[in-house]
């Protein structure tokens, strides 16, 4: 597992719309598990309301419910793909990503969005 920073240097926003992009570079994804408590975009209220007990979606619906969402506060997004778990991304408190996956994808995602420090 790594840690990351959900908001870069600049202020940009580190996100599920940027994570898909480096998810669709290691992994083939067929279903979601997700469970979301808090969102910010066009329809965050009724993607929390469905999801907060957990929700399983198809890739395809997945990308559709969170199409509008710009900003997760808190929320946990596990990959499968042939009935096996492939990945898990989990935003705490709009501050940081825990992300777990193979040592490549990790890797990645490490180098990609910078190691989360905590504010003293």
């Amino acid at each position: 597992m790594v840690i990351v920073r959900q908001h870069g240097e600049a202020g940009q926003l580190f996100d599920i719309p940027s994570l898909l992009a480096d998810v669709d570079s290691f992994f083939r994804t067929d279903q979601w598990q997700i469970s979301v408590e808090s969102c910010l975009g066009s329809n965050a209220l009724s993607v929390e309301e469905a999801s907060f007990s957990g929700l399983s979606l198809s890739d395809s619906e997945f990308r559709s419910l969170y199409s509008g969402i710009y900003q997760t506060i808190d929320g946990r997004f596990c990959g499968f793909g042939e009935g096996q778990r492939l990945f898990e991304l989990l935003v705490v408190d709009s501050s940081y990503w825990e992300v777990t996956g193979t040592p490549a994808f990790e890797a990645h995602i490490l180098a990609t969005y910078g190691a989360w420090v905590q504010s003293q």
